[in-house]
């Protein structure tokens, strides 16, 4: 695993000599929330970045995202684990400046694991399609940050079930879809 590891971390910096005059970012996301409403919840989620910009309208790039969620109800606890490499590809459909606005596909590997009252549940993993907006501010040459909006388009594969969503007037409100958002910095180098 670690030999695994240092030969990504090789490749990845290969690629980032061979490519010199693209400019790079890495960045992410951290969520953290809780709820008690006769039912305590609370989740985690850590979704490192790392992205390459290929031309001035195509970037693509790849997140490994940690989760835990952990729900207590009628005495009875859950705890749920999981683990996403998120490959993904950007359009950016305007130009250069303080926002821009990109269209993003994802490729989402995840590995879902967990435990109620201490007793292993089955594991199970999922592949699929995610099309989903963002917009990117540039905040300074080397910060900025990075809104990406819920999907838009979702095939999902967990286990040989299949399921398929078009989130086109789907009874979503402006308010509802900001909010649902998921806000992370990036550094650019």
């Amino acid at each position: 695993m670690k030999k695994s590891f240092f030969l990504l971390l090789m490749v990845c910096f290969t690629a980032s000599a061979a490519f010199t005059q693209t400019k790079m970012w890495v960045g992410g996301t951290l969520s953290v929330a809780s709820s008690d409403n006769g039912t305590s919840q609370s989740a985690t989620t850590f979704m490192p970045q790392f992205g390459m910009h290929l031309n001035e309208n195509w970037s693509a790039g790849g997140s490994l995202g940690f989760s835990s969620s952990k729900t207590e109800a009628g005495g009875i606890e859950s705890k749920s684990n999981v683990t996403s490499i998120v490959p993904f590809a950007r359009y950016w459909i305007s130009q250069p400046g303080t926002f821009r606005f990109f269209g993003q596909g994802e490729l989402p590997l995840r590995f879902y694991g967990g435990e109620v009252d201490g007793n292993d549940l089955d594991s199970y993993n999922s592949v699929g399609l995610v099309l989903r907006p963002g917009v990117g501010v540039s905040l300074s040459e080397r910060w900025g940050l990075t809104m990406l909006m819920p999907p838009v388009f979702s095939f999902v594969n967990t286990d040989g079930n299949s399921n398929f969503y078009l989130g086109i007037n789907d009874g979503y409100n402006i308010q509802d879809y900001i909010l649902d958002t998921s806000l992370g910095i990036i550094y650019k180098f």
